[in-house]
């Protein structure tokens, strides 16, 4: 009598084969990085300073010590801002290895990022003054052209945070914003987590989108 042996049983296909994750979607060439409240906030207040720098950072900015580090490194790292000597201990965000003061300014992708023209590059700064001198008027970064980028931003702006960030009255925002509507943009008005209420441009005549941010401003400027 003959009996049959024992056959070693083969993996499953579905055992043998190894599960591969999904390759992630490449990066779109050109793309914006997404910016936190806390980093446009900071970017749209050295925009509008004639000096560039992110620091002192505006009294509207919830984010402060480790906090405020971590959103400047952020910054650095994407290469939105760039490091310069300075001054005061206010405008400094770390110490160099000599003690020197090292502040931030923003830099041309930063401008870029808050939807800003770059401004013409100015004259070096002579002995004893600032980091950084005021743009030529020519190609100045306009507070009116910062004010459009903050409130295109998706989470909006509050009239202080505004104020704060272009050194302005609250009332001189609100007129501000009425002229905006006057010149073809739409503004939106919510509430934000806290109940302040926050406006947000969504939507803008053409031709106005297209000079809104090489315009001068003629309001608080």
């Amino acid at each position: 009598m003959t009996t049959s042996r024992p056959t070693a049983s083969r993996p499953t296909a579905s055992r043998a084969k190894t599960s591969t994750p999904a390759n992630p979607a490449p990066a779109t060439p050109g793309a914006p990085p997404r910016l936190s409240d806390a980093a446009l906030l900071l970017l749209g207040q050295a925009a509008a300073r004639e000096d560039r720098l992110l620091l002192p950072p505006p009294a509207a900015l919830r984010a402060r010590g480790s906090a405020l580090q971590k959103v400047l490194q952020a910054l650095l790292k994407a290469g939105l801002v760039t490091e310069v000597s300075v001054a005061t201990e206010a405008q400094s965000w770390r110490s160099g290895d000599d003690g020197q003061r090292i502040g931030l300014v923003i830099a041309a992708e930063g401008f870029r990022a808050i939807g800003l023209p770059v401004p013409a590059p100015a004259a070096a700064p002579a002995a004893g003054q600032g980091a950084l001198p005021a743009a030529e008027a020519a190609g100045r970064t306009t507070k009116q052209a910062v004010l459009i980028a903050l409130l295109s931003d998706e989470a909006g702006a509050s009239v202080p945070a505004l104020a704060e960030t272009l050194s302005w009255q609250n009332h001189t925002v609100r007129a501000a914003l009425t002229g905006l509507r006057q010149k073809g943009h739409v503004l939106a008005r919510t509430k934000d987590a806290d109940g302040t209420t926050v406006y947000r441009i969504t939507g803008a005549a053409r031709a106005d989108a297209a000079g809104a941010t090489g315009a001068t401003a003629t309001t608080g400027a």
